[in-house]
């Protein structure tokens, strides 16, 4: 609990936080700019280099270009392109997080879910980079893409390609899994989202509490009352008087997301055979985001 009663920068209130935090109750100062600026530079860094590996053959003898030059190349394709898609998805949700954090009217709960948005979106790509060969990358790939047409395919939901042309989600389904059979590889693996998240965060931030901070996004995103609790404003009586974000659990949510953005592309850009410009981006941009958020961070939880 972080006393905040008799803090001139806060209004009056009680509020849980995380452990061993310290200082305001919520955002203050330059905070705000601090955060989009470092988020925004990373975001902006990742996502030229995704736009720049789709608007280009992979560099030879990357990674990629063996799976792009390798026998099962449409399969290949598609899970570059799925990653390269992925990767767009998790740098949009970064920018409306941004957005939310920039708006004071919406600056709560929402930001637990899109930060939770970015975190799946990236879990894909991670996925894919985390294969055991090139067998496996088609593997997971094809696997991937066939869970992706479940729930199409159980309600029946009539999908189009992005030229318009109709897709049959059990045809399509039945296809990869006759794909699998035709390659030798095995059934198709279930794709448990929570576990994919929990393994990039593992990777990402060098632990084991992956799940937990899943599950505590989750919680939020789901309007639990656990997670909902801590974002609970009262006034100096007790009465509930609205919500807010608390300080040490956005910047908790920030520094998620910068790791798990920076890993996650880290290995995106070995996996296009570490072009020289690619790594000199993204260590730049991740070089300074980590000195802007810093200070915050120090402040938050000082050594």
């Amino acid at each position: 609990m972080v006393d905040v009663e008799n803090q001139d920068e806060s209004p009056l209130r009680r509020l849980p936080s995380t452990p061993g935090a310290s200082g305001p109750a919520e955002l203050v100062g330059g905070d705000v700019q601090s955060i989009s600026r470092a988020l925004l530079l990373l975001t902006t860094t990742a996502e030229k280099i995704t736009v720049e590996t789709a608007n280009n053959a992979p560099p030879a003898g990357s990674a990629a270009h063996l799976l792009w030059r390798g026998s099962e190349a449409g399969h290949a394709i598609d899970g570059l392109i799925t990653m390269q898609y992925a990767n767009m998805s998790a740098m949009d949700h970064a920018r409306g997080f941004v957005s939310l954090i920039r708006t004071p009217t919406v600056r709560s709960t929402a930001l637990a879910t899109v930060a939770r948005g970015s975190l799946e979106s990236l879990a894909r790509t991670w996925h894919l980079l985390a294969r055991d060969s090139e067998s496996d990358f088609i593997y997971r790939t094809i696997s991937l893409l066939r869970s992706d047409l479940r729930f199409a395919e159980l309600l029946g939901e009539p999908i189009r390609t992005r030229d318009g042309d109709t897709v049959d989600p059990a045809a399509n389904r039945r296809f990869y899994a006759d794909e699998l059979k035709r390659l030798q590889l095995p059934s198709p693996a279930r794709v448990a989202l929570a576990e994919m998240v929990a393994a990039m965060l593992n990777a990402a931030m060098d632990k084991s509490d992956g799940r937990m901070q899943y599950s505590a996004l989750s919680s939020i995103a789901h309007a639990h009352r656990l997670g909902i609790n801590q974002f609970i404003t009262t006034g100096s009586n007790g009465d509930v008087n609205g919500m807010a974000a608390p300080r040490p659990v956005v910047m908790q949510i920030v520094g998620t997301l910068t790791a798990a953005t920076y890993g996650t592309v880290q290995a995106f850009v070995a996996f296009y055979g570490n072009q020289t410009r690619h790594v000199e981006l993204l260590e730049k941009a991740m070089r300074r985001a980590v000195q802007t958020l810093n200070p915050i961070m120090d402040g938050i939880w000082p050594e």
